[in-house]
């Protein structure tokens, strides 16, 4: 029995529908995640401050799976007159979601 499809396009049996490229698609990601200090009120009374916060925020930092591909999160999408998807579950190659960084600071007067 061979490995791999035969690599022929008048194969009638190349055409069949196959498993041989399924994979598992499990996956566990940290989506979003924040951290924040709140300044202590001894110090913001000195400097005329009613409230200071510091944050740091992160987005899509991590992506756990033994999925092969660009990305396990393959979504959905509406095609065709009755918005059936012919394509679910089939990863076309999108982009995985970028991370994101944020820092800032949250002051009342």
């Amino acid at each position: 029995m061979a490995l791999l499809p035969r690599l022929n396009s008048n194969d009638g049996t190349s055409q069949q529908i196959s498993s041989y490229f399924v994979e598992d698609g499990s996956y566990m990601r940290i989506k979003n995640i924040q951290l924040s200090y709140n300044v202590p009120q001894s110090f913001l009374k000195r400097v005329k401050l009613s409230s200071l916060q510091v944050y740091v925020q992160g987005q899509n930092l991590l992506t756990l799976s033994k999925y092969k591909g660009l990305d396990p999160d393959i979504n959905l999408r509406n095609s065709g007159a009755d918005n059936q998807d012919t394509h679910m579950g089939i990863d076309e190659g999108a982009f995985p979601v970028a991370k994101s960084y944020n820092v800032g600071l949250r002051v009342g007067f």
